[in-house]
This record gives C-alpha cells, structure tokens and sequence, in this order.
C-alpha cells in the first residue's frame, strides 16, 4: 500500500528518491518556462501580460506537482495548466476566446510603404505581428503551439482537448492566412 509521507514522497520509495523526483521536476518546469511565456504572449500580445501570467501559471504547476503523475511529458502538462490558467482569466473578463483580440501594436512607421520599403525599413516583422494578430485565437494559439514551441500535431491536440486533425486544419487555415496577408511581400522578393 502506498501513501504519500509529509515530504511529498510515496511511502514505497525513499524521501532521497522523492526529493530526486521532484528536483527533476523543478529543473523540467524552469526548462519550459520561457516556452510558456511565447506561447501565453502569442495568446495575448502583450509581453508583460504574458510574463504575469506564465509566472501564475508555474505557480499553480509547482503547488500542483504532486498531482503530476508521468503519464505526460513536463512540457505538455504544464502548457495544459498555462492554457487553462489563460482561459479562467479570460472567463473572469467575461471573454470568450474566439473573442479575445491580440493588441498588436507596432512601432512607429508607415503602414502603407510599398513591400520594398517596407523590407529596407525592416518593417516585415510588423507585416507579421498584423497578420498574426488578425487571426482568430483558435488558429493563433495551434500555430504558436506547432511553429513556436515545437509541439508535435498529436502533442497539440492532447493539451486543446481536440482532434489531431482538427489542430491540422488549424495550422493549415493560419498559415493559408498568414501566406495570403503577407503575399505582397512574396511578390517582391521573387522579383
């Protein structure tokens, strides 16, 4: 029969195996952390929001670890607490996500420079951040997931609660998206 002792640790293993255990994990949750700060900035937008919140969320992950059962990589489970995180803020504004808009606010400069301009000002960074932050939230959050942090499409699918291949769609119609908001740009380099 197995327990949990006051360290944390099962009663079958040792308190040395327990605290091994949960220093991995501590060293896994640091590992992530800056991927939960890209992945909650692509959500939001905002880099200060998106520290505010990853840092919440870790918090709830490390007061949460002795839930963290294995059966899942570090990585996914705590993008599970992150996202969920995001989403009870969001609830709490009495916002929906496909309602959330990103706040895309970029420097100062001429949006209506033709695409060369545009490039020799390094002004396509800004063309990208527009057409991200015009995509619904739905989209973004899959494309940030699979092009951001590396997720795999079954990985995604587990941490949104959908189907492999509705996160397939997802990313497809983003990038289709994207492709045709930043075809100007594609123009002119091949010319």
């Amino acid at each position: 029969m197995t327990g949990s002792s006051a360290n944390g640790a099962s009663r079958s293993e040792s308190p040395r195996t327990g605290a091994r255990n949960e220093e991995s994990l501590r060293l896994a949750m640091g590992d992530v952390g800056p991927a939960v700060r890209r992945y909650l900035f692509g959500m939001c937008g905002d880099w200060a929001r998106a520290e505010d919140l990853a840092q919440e969320a870790l918090l709830k992950a490390w007061k949460a670890r002795h839930r963290f059962d294995g059966r899942a990589q570090v990585k996914t489970w705590v993008f599970t607490i992150a996202r969920n995180h995001w989403r009870d803020r969001l609830r709490r504004a009495k916002v929906r996500p496909k309602e959330e808009q990103m706040d895309y606010d970029p420097p100062a400069g001429n949006a209506h420079l033709s695409p060369p301009a545009a490039l020799e000002r390094g002004e396509l960074a800004d063309a990208i951040g527009r057409a991200v932050a015009k995509l619904p939230a739905e989209q973004r959050e899959a494309l940030s997931l699979r092009e951001s942090e590396g997720l795999t499409f079954n990985e995604i699918g587990l941490l949104l609660d959908v189907p492999t291949a509705t996160v397939k769609s997802r990313v497809r119609y983003a990038l289709l998206k994207l492709a045709d908001d930043l075809r100007p740009f594609s123009r002119e380099l091949e010319s």
